[in-house]
């Protein structure tokens, strides 16, 4: 499949960070004055994940307004029309962009993003969910809260909870009373795990109940991992040129070896503007690096469907364009 075709396929994205994803004219329009991409993207020779999150100050500063955080969700949905992304789930966290200008509530961040994913569907014809983000650098009652916040909307916007943060500094196996809180109000979620930090961070996850894992790089040559995750198809969300930039991966990828393990995975962003990459750039790269056919690309993308946290009429859509899609090729 050549890169026209796989930008023409219905794709679906799961894994992207609003703030990591804001456009420069969107940045632009919000600062005032001409933003370069360089203040706001790294390169494939980023030396560490410390230097890539420098990228976020700016965006975060920007994203401090109810206005702008409908807008920004609003200009990545816009980004990901223009490739044929017929659906995406978008994740930040609302207590760190209330604290960063203190002109509106994490409450109010909520229902603004919400907002964003109304116009943009009206506007581009994309289909969305929010994941809220709990941090790892919070204390317990903080991340409570953003959980309190994710079960309200529940259903009207917001699809899960998620962990992000400095996974190193900040072990997954530290956040139990947060998860059991999570499965007590039957709110999903999600946990970055096996990204900066080794396989005992996925062990975690999978032992709190999460539904997908982010990136989960670690799994690679974890034998009882990927059985696990095959047995109870939990996806991993990969993120190909954000894994290489945050040096996450720094010789080869092991998206062939999940696959061959019979594991499911889905290929997504990460941050579009801070990796300088589409989700058309990152399913051409896991193509080259992965060797995938034109039906492995399909299957990617199937799997994302069927992972994500879209309605059932939402899944049955996509999966139908891409049957069509299937049969064209």
């Amino acid at each position: 499949m050549d890169r026209a075709q796989i930008k023409a396929m219905p794709k679906v994205e799961l894994h992207c960070h609003l703030d990591g994803s804001l456009s420069p004219e969107f940045m632009s329009s919000q600062l005032g004055r001409k933003v370069d991409k360089r203040e706001l993207s790294v390169s494939m020779d980023c030396e560490s994940l410390n230097e890539y999150l420098e990228k976020f100050d700016l965006p975060i500063q920007v994203l401090s307004t109810k206005d702008a955080v409908r807008d920004g969700v609003v200009d990545v949905m816009r980004q990901a029309a223009t490739e044929n992304v017929r659906y995406i789930e978008i994740r930040y966290d609302p207590i760190c962009l209330s604290e960063a200008g203190k002109y509106m509530s994490p409450e109010d961040a909520v229902q603004a993003s919400i907002e964003g994913l109304h116009i943009g569907e009206e506007k581009y014809g994309i289909r969305g969910n929010i994941i809220l983000c709990a941090m790892r650098h919070f204390d317990l009652e903080k991340n409570l809260s953003t959980l309190a916040l994710a079960k309200k909307y529940l259903g009207k916007g917001v699809c899960a909870l998620d962990l992000a943060g400095a996974e190193a500094l900040y072990p997954t196996a530290g956040f139990e009373e947060l998860f059991a809180t999570a499965r007590k109000i039957n709110v999903p979620f999600v946990i970055h795990a096996g990204e900066a930090a080794g396989p005992e961070s996925v062990r975690a996850a999978l032992d709190f109940g999460a539904s997908r894992i982010g990136h989960g790089i670690a799994v690679s040559g974890q034998s009882d991992l990927k059985r696990e995750l095959k047995e109870k198809q939990i996806a991993l969300e990969m993120c190909p040129t954000s894994n290489f930039q945050t040096k996450a991966v720094k010789n080869k990828y092991p998206l062939r070896e999940f696959l061959d393990a019979g594991l499911a995975v889905t290929i997504n962003t990460d941050n579009r503007t801070v990796s300088d990459t589409t989700l058309t750039n990152d399913l051409e790269l896991a193509a080259r690096l992965a060797d995938l056919s034109d039906s492995e690309l399909i299957t990617l993308e199937k799997t994302a469907v069927e992972s994500s946290f879209a309605d059932e009429a939402t899944k049955q859509s996509i999966l139908e364009e891409l049957d069509e899609f299937s049969e064209q090729m």
